[in-house]
């Protein structure tokens, strides 16, 4: 076979030549013709975790049946959902987050037949700083807000149609600087291996353990009674103004199992962090706390770290 027939409807590139099926013609640079770059050194930028904490906020308010709404006889339960981040400002040493949430309560009414009703306010707002060293004003931040504790109040002879609310948030807020690195590429720069990191699509997220709702019957609040509405008429009253106190720590728990081999458990939510240990496939762990894709977990042994959730099956029985 010739060497015209093996390049039929093909091009071959070299380092100086091109060899086409009409024969062969040099040029000065192989990129001209079939865009393979010469080795050489590139510059690209790579975010790297400055710091991360965790912080939080007990947000407190009074919820009142709107007028049209007949009191309160019991509460069924009362649910947090909606929690979004609005904001993330950060200034010398310093991250703020704000945030907004929607609360509603469900409860049975002070009547003859017993309906169940419910109420809701939306755009209930909060506000959280988290000192970080070394943040300035010019730096990108992350954030995110985990629903740890719902709880309510409600005393029907002091008055049948208020409801105090109590939520307990965490937050966790990272900053990340951005550093200039030489490389040396051996092809095209868009073809050099993914830098390692945490994956993230928006500098704000919101996560939870469970479902987008959080309930005060879920977490332990109130005095939840069980009742199965068979129709519910939800109102919604307005809010103003901001929220905000501070209070104590509540925990979250659960249990997952290692899915890959010879998984980093890191000492922070991230790959920036130091590794701590390293656990095999099928390791039952038990869940402490979430952030930015990440699990701290507990080993058997009383070793405490993250864990990336993409290598965890949450929900598994702990040995």
């Amino acid at each position: 076979m010739s060497d015209e027939t093996r390049a039929s409807g093909s091009t071959t590139c070299t380092t100086d030549t091109v060899t086409t099926v009409t024969g062969t013609s040099t040029i000065d640079s192989a990129e001209l013709i079939c865009g393979c770059p010469e080795p050489g050194i590139e510059k690209i930028e790579v975010e790297q975790v400055l710091g991360a904490k965790m912080a939080q906020r007990v947000v407190e308010f009074d919820m009142i049946v709107p007028s049209q709404k007949p009191d309160i006889e019991q509460v069924v339960d009362v649910y947090v959902k909606d929690v979004c981040c609005t904001g993330i400002d950060v200034i010398h040493d310093k991250v703020i987050i704000r945030g907004k949430l929607e609360v509603k309560v469900m409860y049975v009414a002070d009547l003859p037949n017993q309906p169940v009703h419910a109420f809701e306010r939306k755009d209930v707002r909060f506000t959280r700083d988290i000192e970080i060293d070394g943040a300035e004003l010019d730096m990108k931040a992350t954030a995110d807000i985990t629903v740890e504790y719902v709880d309510y109040d409600f005393h029907r002879h002091h008055n049948n149609r208020q409801v105090h609310i109590t939520i307990v948030l965490k937050f966790w807020a990272r900053v990340l600087t951005t550093t200039v690195m030489d490389v040396y590429a051996l092809g095209p720069i868009d073809q050099v291996g993914e830098m390692l990191g945490t994956p993230t699509s928006d500098t704000v997220s919101t996560s939870t353990f469970g479902t987008d709702t959080v309930s005060a019957s879920q977490t332990g609040g109130g005095n939840i009674v069980a009742v199965s509405p068979e129709n519910i008429i939800v109102t919604t009253i307005p809010t103003t103004g901001e929220f905000v106190t501070t209070g104590g720590v509540v925990a979250t728990a659960g249990a997952a199992t290692v899915t890959g081999n010879n998984v980093n458990v890191r000492s922070g939510p991230g790959t920036n962090f130091p590794v701590v240990t390293k656990v095999n496939k099928n390791t039952a762990v038990n869940l402490l706390d979430q952030a930015f894709g990440w699990y701290r977990v507990s080993l058997q042994d009383g070793t405490t770290g993250w864990i990336a959730s993409w290598l965890l099956s949450v929900g598994q029985p702990t040995g």
